[in-house]
């Protein structure tokens, strides 16, 4: 098998973390504190050498990627990337164990959130900053891995994107990839300036206005403060964080397309609107919840209820805790309902994690289908979504993404298990991650849903559970197939 290609990109994704390894030191430079500057400096010099080597190495011209290549360097850039991506963490100090860093670096990268510092304040203001841009980062790579993998497998018929990326079969390689990083880098910066200016005019500062908008955009969920989401005390700042995070659990290639000249892009498309209705949904049931379970009043019942279910579903994390009476209050209904909603995720092509609303839906049609059949057993039921017919190959990859996602459930529960967690703070931590919402599991949440809660944050689990949430992450963020493919001997043997 040719290895140039699966090189190229992943020297070239190694050569921009370099890049971007240079930001942070203006802060660091900014509060004094040289050695964080130089533990960056070192970081990027390490990573552009390994990086540049691999482009030089590989720099032959290759005119296709193939199905096993493309999964290959989707599997490795997700792999390698926070393993330089630590280098700070760890260079810094801030992080004095190797899978301490390795695993706040991969949830980052992953758009997980899970962090293992608990006094996110204390840091210096370069590795907030870095934390943040490295979410936004994985936010990108992610749509720009998608956008290939779909253009190499050729699984266009419902992205835009991936049509006009493959609208040549003559193209090379590096063109086609040239043109995905420039048409979704545009949608995507614009997408995030724009966050930052409404978050500053809403009355946030600048430095905190650039974290929460590459975090909120990248649906990654770091915080820089310890107060969690009561940082929000303006109800325009929250708005406006709503906003942008369901934006980024929509499908990037509706956006280009609507940047691109389709005005109609978003209402013609079903998941979209599936997005909007279960968001509809959700909130209005965890508003009645708040309502006849605590004693907080109607408003901020509802202002509880919009914020943590757009939070839950687009897999952000930003949770913001109900208060009643100056008591934490955490329903444990609206618990259950928060993990529901984390599982199912937002779009397909978005940042979000999860199962994705567009499984989900051909699977509640299916059932749906299969009632009707009981009643009308020689009924000919055609399944479709939106315009298109749903095929007998799609029914069963959906089935057996969900099958791997509740079996990886299970043993991820399992293996947390046997680091002495109980099995609700066990199963609850392998949601989360699996979902790559993390971020959503709080000291708070899991003392207000168990008696004897043995779960305090996630520095204080074990290295091997640590792992083991790495893993996690990192399955789900690749979505089981990518690394299940690579696993089959009968790929490698064409």
């Amino acid at each position: 098998m040719n290895l140039n290609p699966v090189l190229t990109i992943l020297g070239w994704a190694l050569s921009v973390l370099a890049c971007l390894m240079l930001v942070p030191i203006m802060f660091a430079f900014d509060i004094g504190t040289i050695d964080t500057a130089g533990s960056f400096l070192v970081s990027s010099i390490v990573t552009f050498f390994v990086g540049g080597g691999l482009v030089f190495a590989s720099r032959r011209e290759n005119t296709s990627m193939e199905r096993r290549q493309s999964y290959l360097t989707v599997t490795l850039v997700w792999i390698v990337i926070p393993l330089f991506a630590a280098m700070p963490f760890y260079f810094s100090g801030v992080s004095t164990d190797l899978i301490d860093a390795y695993f706040e670096a991969m949830s980052g990268f992953t758009t997980t959130g899970a962090s293992i510092f608990s006094d996110v304040e204390a840091l210096p203001r370069s590795i907030l900053f870095w934390r943040a841009l490295l979410e936004w980062f994985g936010g990108f790579s992610l749509i720009i891995m998608l956008s290939i993998l779909a253009t190499t497998v050729n699984d266009m018929a419902n992205n835009s994107l991936g049509r006009a990326i493959a609208k040549s079969n003559r193209r090379r390689l590096s063109r086609k990839v040239r043109y995905a990083v420039i048409s979704i880098l545009g949608v995507y910066s614009l997408l995030t300036v724009s966050c930052i200016l409404l978050l500053w005019l809403a009355g946030m500062g600048m430095f905190e206005s650039i974290c929460y908008a590459f975090s909120t955009l990248s649906t990654g969920g770091f915080m820089i403060s310890n107060s969690g989401a009561e940082l929000f005390s303006g109800r325009l700042i929250e708005l406006v964080l709503m906003i942008f995070m369901v934006i980024g659990a929509i499908d990037f290639a509706l956006h280009w397309a609507f940047f691109n000249g389709d005005r109609k892009a978003y209402f013609q498309n079903p998941e979209y609107r599936y997005l909007i209705y279960v968001l509809i949904a959700l909130i209005a049931v965890t508003f009645t919840m708040l309502l006849m379970q605590t004693d907080i009043n109607p408003t901020d019942s509802l202002r509880y209820a919009m914020f943590n279910s757009v939070s839950a579903l687009t897999t952000t994390g930003f949770m913001m805790p109900p208060v009643s009476n100056g008591t934490l209050v955490w329903p444990i209904g609206v618990v259950f309902l928060m993990l529901l909603a984390a599982t199912i995720g937002g779009s397909t092509g978005s940042t979000a994690g999860g199962v994705k609303l567009l499984r989900i839906i051909m699977l509640l049609k299916l059932g749906l289908a299969e009632v009707r059949r009981l009643s009308f057993p020689r009924a000919v039921i055609l399944l479709k979504y939106g315009k298109e017919n749903i095929t007998k190959d799609t029914i069963l990859s959906t089935w057996a993404f969900f099958a791997f996602y509740l079996f990886a459930a299970i043993l991820v529960s399992l293996g947390l298990a046997l680091t002495d967690l109980d099995m609700e703070a066990s199963l609850t931590l392998a949601l989360a991650n699996l979902a790559n919402a993390g971020a959503i599991v709080s000291t708070d949440l899991i003392v207000q849903t168990s008696e004897n809660p043995q779960f305090v944050s996630y520095e204080a689990l074990s290295g091997f559970a640590k792992i083991i949430l790495c893993i996690a992450m990192l399955v789900g963020r690749l979505e089981f197939f990518a690394i299940l493919t690579l696993l089959n001997p009968a790929l490698w043997r064409r």
